[in-house]
């Protein structure tokens, strides 16, 4: 009787153990959701887009965008250069209040403002800026019109994802780039194979000395 109710307390443990690991796990899984959905609300989307992406889209657009940033810093000017305001004129001291800007230069700074979607607007096509390793750290929206594939879709995959394997070797060359490892060997090995196949096709339709002889009895 002891060992029967021994026995049961001790599956009561068990349970209550693993009733434990089911809560703690549960509530673990909710802060990384909560961590990963205010993560995704920091990026440069739209609320309606940001809200149904996953985890593993959330952190590829996170690290593009923040190679992004680290690119378009070492540009003239760098990118944050508006946001914290031009640095300040040594040459010129001014005496009592700023002059009122005139419209003229009111409708510039508007301009200048939108002067990335004025861009998109009069191409026929899209913009994209890639890394070193062949990776879009920008794709404008209006690739979905030529290609059918999302901005956010591409945003942070490899270029050589979308081109031919046997292309990736002049796709390279063409930007002039490194080809990442493990690409342009379908295409090399291609390139290989139509050698040998015309060496061998070249080969067969050599006649060979009096094999075109035709005998008639």
């Amino acid at each position: 009787m002891s060992s029967e109710i021994q026995a049961a307390g001790l599956c009561g443990l068990q349970a209550l153990r693993k009733e434990k690991s089911r809560d703690a796990a549960r509530s673990r899984r909710g802060k990384e959701n909560f961590e990963f959905y205010e993560l995704a609300k920091l990026l440069p989307l739209p609320a309606a887009i940001t809200s149904q992406l996953d985890k593993a889209s959330i952190i590829r657009l996170t690290i593009s965008y923040l190679k992004m940033r680290d690119f378009a810093n070492q540009g003239d000017p760098p990118w944050n250069l508006r946001m914290e305001g031009p640095p300040p004129n040594t040459s010129v001291k001014v005496i009592g209040a700023q002059r009122r800007r005139s419209p003229s230069a009111l409708a510039i700074e508007v301009f200048e403002s939108h002067l990335g979607s004025h861009i998109l607007q009069s191409l026929d096509g899209f913009v994209f800026a890639l890394n070193q390793e062949g990776r879009f750290l920008y794709i404008s929206e209006t690739v979905s019109i030529y290609l059918g594939l999302s901005q956010v879709e591409l945003t942070g995959s490899s270029v050589f994802d979308y081109v031919h394997p046997g292309d990736h070797v002049e796709m390279a060359e063409q930007l002039g780039m490194k080809l990442p490892p493990g690409r342009g060997l379908l295409s090399q090995g291609t390139a290989e194979d139509g050698a040998s196949s015309a060496s061998s096709s070249s080969q067969s339709e050599t006649p060979e000395p009096g094999g075109n002889c035709n005998h008639n009895e």
